[in-house]
């Protein structure tokens, strides 16, 4: 569960804090590595303070992210508590820190045996909101033991905002000629709801998990503002967006669907969704979509 979050988280970050609103405090952050002996950089880079209640996971974790123009990723993972100045190493399998490399095709993390990481924070300035330093690592691929290193790896100025990790509420929905699943705080049957909140940014995602084997399979995702108003929204991937992935190599992307919020009562939002994501020529279309969520 903690890779599933990590990865998700990594998403999420990006979209929440991609808006043009002019409210919002430009990202002027970098983060560069050399993986593999290839030179890499962000195009965009923040990072969070994650509070995350969830399937038995309790606690804060600091993650840092990056994003490169070809959409590959590089987040790392450290826990908050006592997080100061000062040098850091994580080693192998279930590592309370993690460095993590994603790419279209794969993903290398720390976490894993014979897996290590090692970060140095030169400055954390909580008054300002940003964090640097720098990091290497051996990471190990999920799929397949192969073996990447990461090394010369700095982050400077990370912009760093708050979000939330939490299932508080119920989601339904119908994979194109399938039938309507429900996902909620219950994982017992393959099934479950995480909700991702980030208040600085005025976004809360709602997703979806079918974890079991078969045509329903993957992760379904909704973003709505936290001041969501009722009435039927399009979806335009600003302030009202959806997606849609099944771990295959296809990347889908949204293309058209609306939101509609039929009730927004103190922290308890319900509505209803519909929307279609294209991927190398193929169609998915997601259809009696309802949610019912409570934020914190």
């Amino acid at each position: 569960m903690k890779k599933i979050i990590s990865l998700i988280a990594c998403f999420v970050i990006l979209t929440s804090c991609s808006s043009d609103s002019s409210d919002e405090s430009p990202l002027t952050g970098s983060m560069t590595a050399t993986i593999d002996g290839q030179n890499w950089s962000s195009n965009l880079a923040v990072a969070a303070v994650q509070s995350v209640n969830f399937d038995e996971i309790n606690g804060s974790v600091l993650q840092i992210l990056g994003t490169a123009s070809n959409s590959s990723s590089l987040a790392i993972n450290i826990p908050l508590q006592n997080l100061s100045v000062g040098t850091y190493t994580f080693n192998g399998f279930d590592a309370d820190g993690n460095l993590s490399y994603n790419t279209m095709d794969d993903s290398y993390s720390s976490d894993e045996t014979d897996g290590t990481f090692t970060i140095t924070i030169s400055s954390y300035n909580i008054a300002n909101g940003t964090i640097s330093g720098t990091f290497s690592g051996t990471l190990i691929g999920f799929d397949t033991p192969t073996e990447i290193s990461v090394t010369n790896g700095t982050f400077n100025n990370i912009t760093v905002i708050s979000q939330q990790l939490y299932s508080n509420g119920n989601m339904s929905l119908k994979l194109n000629s399938g039938s309507v699943f429900n996902m909620d705080s219950d994982n017992s049957d393959g099934k479950h709801l995480m909700i991702q909140q980030v208040s600085e940014a005025n976004k809360i995602v709602v997703y979806g998990y079918n974890t079991n084997l078969g045509a329903d399979y993957g992760i379904y995702s909704i973003m709505i503002p936290e001041n969501a108003t009722v009435g039927s929204h399009t979806i335009d991937g600003n302030s009202y967006d959806a997606g849609f992935n099944n771990n295959s190599n296809i990347d889908y992307t949204t293309t058209g669907g609306t939101i509609n919020i039929t009730s927004h009562s103190g922290n308890t939002i319900v509505g209803t969704f519909n929307f279609t994501a294209t991927g190398n020529s193929q169609t998915m279309t997601i259809s009696q979509g309802n949610f019912s969520i409570t934020y914190n």
